[in-house]
């Protein structure tokens, strides 16, 4: 492990995903197609990882959306599609959270990584995934994140600190 807040700080996995906004619907259009290489949060059991996708408004919690979880892989495969209402006017003060977690049904589920992507994006490859979205309405924009800890997301954006 490399030093710690460098590039090669913990290595969490990395999330593939596809943004889509229909400006006459209003609808922001997201899909979580597979992550991989995901932090092991369970080493006897495997992870069993789920999605969980938060649209932020400002600064408000609108929506919450999770996908299915995958039992005991670090390279789930999701192909999941969600749709959040999002008039074009408040296109630019929304920020979706994607947090990846280890479902555990004894005890809360394990955090594993997060991006937020949007007003309030985490980092330049995720504001760069919502530009590119923005520049090309109706067309679906796919695009590899790598995954950052909870603290470094709380730190670089509000919309983080909004969601649990």
């Amino acid at each position: 492990l490399g030093t710690f807040g460098s590039m090669e700080s913990l290595e969490l996995g990395e999330l593939l995903l596809s943004l889509n906004y229909l400006p006459s619907a209003g609808r922001l259009n997201v899909d979580v197609i597979r992550a991989k290489q995901l932090l092991q949060t369970d080493v006897s059991q495997g992870s069993d990882p789920f999605v969980k996708i938060q649209l932020v408004h400002g600064l408000k919690l609108v929506k919450t959306k999770k996908t299915s979880f995958l039992r005991g892989t670090i390279d789930p495969f999701y192909n999941e599609s969600f749709s959040f209402k999002v008039p074009q006017e408040e296109l630019e003060n929304a920020s979706l959270v994607f947090t990846v977690f280890g479902h555990n049904m004894k005890s809360s589920n394990d955090f594993i990584g997060r991006i937020v992507i949007g007003q309030y994006s985490s980092g330049p490859s995720e504001t760069n995934h919502w530009r590119r979205m923005l520049n090309t309405h109706r067309t679906a924009v796919e695009q590899w994140h790598s995954l950052r800890s909870r603290a470094e997301c709380d730190r670089v954006s509000p919309a983080s600190l909004e969601v649990t």
